[in-house]
């Protein structure tokens, strides 16, 4: 894996090293929510924001014809100023033996933690490769969040960082599927990190005694002040889907709640996982779901021991979500717009022209961004009113 290059420059053919994107693209401003368009065409991408508010995107293009089926060349840019507006050139992200494969729930994830080091993390045909740099994109190391040795298989996987630098990949497992008659039910492992992401503890499942996973639905992770790591699943026991929330503490108890009350029976998998917010002392959580093309949201006000009354927020699909401290926006798809609200807040959703595929942030203020490539929004989001 990665022979020759865990550490040492990686040359850009025809990219440039440190130049700044020309032209830059435009930001658009509405009244609660700002799209960002990065300079580039992609397949798939992710998006998170540094601590000092830059945006950071990790996107793939489809390889060459000839490679391996599903493979993927990776990149990584960031925006260059405050007004989110000038981006840097890509930089190659070295995959080495690790082939990218995505598609569908199946993406690249990108973490960028306190001290500005970037990591990013991809699924490879049931394993993890990851990478790390920092210096902002010219030199990467490899880190392993996974053991590749390690029995399992990994689907779809997220990741996520916390403020005091631990880092979290989350997978469900597909050699382990199976659970009673629900052959859909699967584990979901957990490995974390607490030097910033250059090792990390063996992986551990967080769901042993909780509901299995619905295995190709991508779970939700996120961190609270303590360094607690919370996890939002879709379950599937005897086919009936709920949603989920478990709390791993940082001495490895496991405690977990169902958040929903939807008693929906499915033989198969929706492939649209929750969406988790959790406040800094770990009290409040928030999390919003699918349920077939209802958009579904509950809230705890007592560190997920148990979850109020389930809301109903809005009608679509492709539902999309992110979360800053109690902060949870939610997004889907409605009649070839995006829908955006502020899934715990009672106000209706403002209509976007913007492509559904587009990655949606919370700023440190609590505001809305939505993050696309160059060819996903045919024209400006409409102007809509303050929620």
């Amino acid at each position: 894996m990665f022979k020759g290059i865990a550490g040492v420059a990686v040359a850009l053919i025809g990219l440039g090293m440190c130049g700044i994107a020309e032209p830059p693209t435009e930001t658009h401003r509405a009244q609660s929510a700002t799209v960002v368009q990065f300079p580039r065409q992609a397949d798939l991408w992710d998006a998170t924001l540094g601590p000092d508010g830059r945006v950071h995107v990790v996107y793939s293009v489809k390889a060459a014809a000839g490679v391996k089926r599903g493979a993927s060349d990776l990149f990584y840019l960031a925006t260059t100023d405050a007004q989110l507006h000038a981006w840097s050139e890509p930089f190659v992200v070295p995959a080495g033996e690790l082939t990218v494969t995505v598609g569908g729930e199946r993406k690249a994830c990108i973490a960028v933690l306190p001290d500005g080091t970037v990591l990013i993390s991809w699924p490879s045909g049931g394993l993890i490769g990851a990478a790390r740099t920092t210096d902002g994109g010219p030199t990467w190391m490899a880190v392993s969040p996974r053991d590749p040795k390690a029995p399992g298989h990994a689907d779809t996987m997220t990741m996520s960082d916390g403020r005091t630098g631990r880092v979290a990949v989350a997978w469900t497992d597909t050699a382990s599927v199976g659970r009673g008659d629900d052959k859909l039910a699967a584990p979901v492992h957990v490995a974390i990190s607490v030097d910033g992401g250059l090792t990390f503890a063996p992986a551990a499942s967080i769901n042993d005694d909780l509901r299995g996973a619905c295995v190709c639905c991508t779970p939700d992770v996120a961190f609270d002040d303590a360094g607690d790591l919370w996890v939002a699943y879709r379950a599937s026991e005897s086919n009936v889907k709920e949603t989920c929330v478990a709390r791993v503490a940082p001495d490895g108890s496991i405690s977990g709640a169902i958040a929903s009350d939807d008693e929906w029976h499915l033989v198969g998998c929706p492939m649209n996982g929750p969406e988790l917010a959790v406040s800094g002392d770990g009290q409040t959580v928030s999390v919003t779901w699918t349920r077939g093309e209802a958009i579904r949201g509950a809230v705890s006000g007592d560190g997920g021991r148990s979850f109020g009354e389930v809301r109903d927020i809005g009608r679509g699909r492709v539902h999309n979500g992110a979360a800053a401290g109690d902060h949870l926006w939610t997004m889907w798809e409605r009649s070839g717009k995006v829908a955006l609200c502020n899934a715990m807040v009672d106000a209706e959703a403002e209509m976007l022209q913007v492509s559904p595929l587009s990655i949606l942030l919370v700023t440190r203020d609590g505001r809305a961004l939505l993050v696309s490539d160059s060819e996903s929004s045919d024209a400006p989001p409409q102007e809509a009113p303050h929620h």
